[in-house]
């Protein structure tokens, strides 16, 4: 089971979803006077699948938004043959950044895995399950939670719904590493319906990405084109986030403050905004430091 680092998130009781205003984060949480808790500002979702520049991770690890419960990083181990996930074995190099990065307390880390978008159905579940197992033998203690990508409403093709799939992924994480290790599924997209939300605790996500995509093309700028699903403003902030790449880099880009007040608008709670996700961008600190000082 995994170690309880910063940056744990508490399981949310499905039936008080829609009564949660502000982040659900370990022991950090304060309580409003309305019930709900108080908003913290922007944490960050950061995607960094490499770990050949340990100054990256030092970076993201120093810099991250740290209150309310923290940010997570996602590691992606697997070399690109491979494809996305844990690896074949534990890598001393992979190894080294993750343990690092708890030294700061301000993030967490979640390891990836692809899930095809629920092709193969059930049958696939034991091969996603042996991945998700991995991580966790591999860095023992060091692993908060799992980043599903791939993640679709129906199999690709068919009306074949996916979510008594994804919901086994959830519980599988939730119940067979602990009950409070993070669950994020990234849709990339607005999900049809609240599927994923609604369910038993063991059963939903704790995060979903709603949008990933990148910043230079028509129609996917989630600044000027993109908005959330209607269902979605009956969520707190927290169950969401946004994955932008190709951004602009350099002084003149338009960052951090334009993704901060933008993606506040369109209720999104964790957000990475950046060039790619091998490298951070310059402004990586001056993002996070808009989220803490709530601009976001």
């Amino acid at each position: 089971m995994a170690s309880k680092r910063p940056g744990m998130r508490l399981s949310l009781l499905g039936a008080c979803v829609l009564a949660i205003a502000g982040v659900v984060a370990g022991s950090a949480l304060a309580w409003g006077t309305h019930g709900g808790r108080q908003r913290h500002g922007q944490n960050q979702l950061i995607p960094l699948y490499d770990n050949a520049n340990p100054a990256n991770w030092t970076a993201a690890c120093s810099q991250s938004n740290g209150s309310g419960g923290g940010s997570w990083i996602i590691a992606n181990a697997a070399e690109s043959s491979e494809g996305g996930g844990p690896g074949k074995a534990r890598a001393p190099g992979w190894a080294n950044v993750i343990e690092n990065c708890y030294s700061y307390g301000r993030t967490s880390v979640i390891g990836y895995v692809w899930t095809d978008y629920g092709v193969g159905g059930q049958a696939a579940l034991a091969g996603i399950e042996s991945q998700i197992d991995a991580w966790y033998s591999y860095y023992p203690g060091e692993i908060a939670g799992i980043f599903f990508d791939g993640v679709a409403d129906d199999v690709p093709g068919t009306t074949t719904s996916n979510q008594s799939f994804y919901q086994a992924l959830a519980s599988y994480v939730h119940s067979h590493e602990g009950n409070n290790d993070e669950v994020v599924f990234n849709f990339g997209a607005n999900p049809e319906s609240d599927w994923m939300l609604n369910g038993s605790d063991a059963e939903n996500a704790d995060i979903v990405v709603t949008f990933e995509g990148s910043y230079d093309t028509p129609g996917e700028n989630p600044y000027t084109s993109w908005t959330q699903a209607g269902w979605e403003l009956g969520y707190p902030a927290d169950d969401f986030a946004a994955l932008i790449h190709n951004a602009p880099e350099g002084p003149t880009a338009p960052q951090p403050a334009s993704a901060c007040s933008s993606l506040t608008r369109q209720n999104i709670g964790y957000v990475y905004v950046g060039t790619s996700y091998q490298q951070l961008p310059s402004y990586f600190g001056a993002l996070s430091a808009e989220a803490l000082n709530g601009s976001c």
